[in-house]
């Protein structure tokens, strides 16, 4: 008997891998480090970590929304948490940041774990994407957190 692995069972694994490998790439940087900016204009490695939970905040909303509405155009995250991050005050500490992170991945791990398989296969419309599946959308995360240590990495390079 083959046993078939669930689609928030898959997911969760990319995304716990990936939010590691940011963290370990956060790590490398010192206190002061931190809030430092390498040039003009670029966000600091504090910031970075700012921009994933706002990022996972606004991502939470578009997959509620996929769930609740049919095909349901959602809004380009990826224009959006930039510019909630510029526009949002500055993170306070790096513990108040990372606190909010991981309540926030938790918040999308609780939700992902209730909706049945079928769930995975909604549709959505997207400016760019055109039309997708509830999975594409949630696959984005993980891929998110990936650029973001691979941009960590090269700031600290």
């Amino acid at each position: 008997m083959t046993t078939v692995e669930r689609p928030f069972e898959k997911v969760r694994r990319k995304m716990v891998a990936a939010r590691i490998e940011f963290m370990g790439q956060l790590a490398k940087f010192s206190k002061d480090e931190l809030s430092q900016y390498t040039t003009e204009g670029e966000w600091s490695p504090l910031q970075i970590a700012y921009h994933l939970y706002i990022a996972d905040g606004l991502a939470l909303e578009q997959m509620r929304m996929v769930q609740q509405e049919d095909n349901p155009l959602v809004v380009n995250v990826g224009e959006q948490a930039p510019k909630a991050t510029r526009e949002a005050e500055p993170p306070a500490s790096l513990d108040a940041v990372l606190g909010g992170m991981a309540a926030r991945r938790e918040e999308i791990f609780e939700f992902l774990s209730a909706l049945p398989d079928e769930a995975w296969e909604r549709p959505f419309r997207h400016i760019e994407w055109g039309e997708r599946k509830f999975y594409q959308l949630v696959n984005v995360l993980p891929f998110h957190d990936q650029q973001h240590a691979q941009q960590l990495a090269m700031m600290k390079g």
